[in-house]
């Protein structure tokens, strides 16, 4: 770890399909080839994305809505890992708040005090794709954790996109008749010390076809089901990831 200070790293935004859990999965493979001490948790009950590809990796699994598993999430940092990732659904400000605070999405001062008793730095990872809603929730995970002993990472899901500031208007921001609308929560997070980075496309159908399979990324170099090219474009896939995340490594527990 570059900081040797624990961390929690949660996975977040206010909409769900954005590519959180394809960032998890990229992360539990970095963790791995990189022998860090990480303890992976998939906290969307209902669908799993992270554990059924990652079951034999000791991925962790349990529902962040429902009132008895919801404990879990603050419960984890008892672990010895360096690190502690949480996928979480989307909405899950609300889900947060619940677990010692009083549920209203916006007051999290008792899980940030627990943390803090703990010597945990908490990470917010804000997976971000083209729609006014993902962006939006930027402002509202920062409102509601702040800035003081919480750190942020912006990940720009290139997933359909080619140009990031033209793909993103509502994180960007954008000019009507002389007039900037939106954009003002990549500048808070900026202005916080933030840092923003991109995770990198990959061709569709191979993307359809190793999600079928339930393949590891690190896997897909040398899986039989796989043609060359298919190999070669998740490689590159995994390659870019690495390189696109060295910003924010020490916040991510690298």
């Amino acid at each position: 770890m570059g900081d040797q200070t624990k961390r929690l790293v949660l996975v977040v935004s206010g909409k769900g399909g954005v590519g959180k859990t394809t960032f998890s999965r990229l992360m539990t493979d970095i963790y791995r080839e990189r022998n860090t001490k990480a303890a992976i948790f998939d906290a969307d009950g209902q669908i799993g994305g992270l554990v059924r590809v990652y079951h034999d990796a000791g991925v962790n699994f349990y529902d962040l809505r429902q009132d008895a598993e919801r404990v879990t999430l603050l419960n984890s940092i008892a672990s010895d890992a360096d690190v502690i990732l949480h996928d979480l659904p989307g909405g899950s400000r609300f889900e947060i708040s619940k677990i010692v605070d009083n549920g209203d999405g916006e007051q999290v001062e008792g899980f940030l005090a627990a943390l803090a008793e703990n010597s945990v730095r908490l990470t917010l990872v804000h997976v971000i794709d083209n729609e006014i809603e993902s962006a939006q929730s930027v402002g509202q995970y920062m409102s509601a954790f702040g800035t003081d002993s919480v750190d942020h990472v912006a990940v720009l899901n290139m997933r359909e996109s080619r140009d990031m500031k033209s793909d993103f208007p509502y994180w960007f921001g954008f000019d009507v008749n002389g007039e900037r609308r939106y954009g003002k929560g990549r500048d808070r997070l900026l202005a916080a010390g933030g840092i923003e980075v991109s995770m990198p496309a990959m061709q569709v159908g191979t993307r359809a076809k190793l999600n079928a399979l339930n393949l590891k990324y690190s896997d897909c170099a040398r899986h039989p089901e796989l043609t060359i090219t298919e190999r070669t474009i998740a490689s590159q896939f995994l390659r870019g990831f690495r390189k696109a995340i060295e910003p924010a490594a020490g916040f991510l527990g690298l």
